[in-house]
């Protein structure tokens, strides 16, 4: 099943930048994003990402983000944020489905209630 590719970004200015693959099968993603708005791409397929580089053009110049690097992920929803003025981060969003932690309680009562 093909994954898709989605990168945020949530900071007030263009940023452009490079999707690196784990193997040389996967040829590199490049995208460009206004900002705060997002860039979404269909033509992953099962690749492992290993790093997400970006260049953000500001009033002040050109910066780089601190980029994603990873062994290999299959996660799919990264997002670039600016830390402090023009020091920015390339970060993984974490999916809605894993937002909310489950907590479930695994102990027998008739046995904790013996005394």
């Amino acid at each position: 099943m093909p994954h898709s590719l989605e990168i945020v970004n949530s900071t007030d200015h263009i940023i452009k930048g490079e999707v690196t693959y784990m193997t040389i099968f996967c040829a590199s993603n490049y995208f460009f994003v206004k900002p705060n708005s997002k860039w979404r791409s269909e033509k992953r397929g099962i690749c492992p990402i290993v790093e997400i580089s970006v260049e953000i053009k500001t009033p002040r110049g050109i910066f780089t983000a601190k980029p994603f690097i990873s062994m290999g992920t299959s996660h799919s929803r990264f997002e670039v944020v600016e830390l402090r003025e023009n020091i920015f981060k390339v970060v993984r969003m974490k999916n809605a489905e894993t937002n909310e932690l489950k907590t479930f309680k695994t102990y027998k009562h008739t046995f904790l209630d013996q005394r």
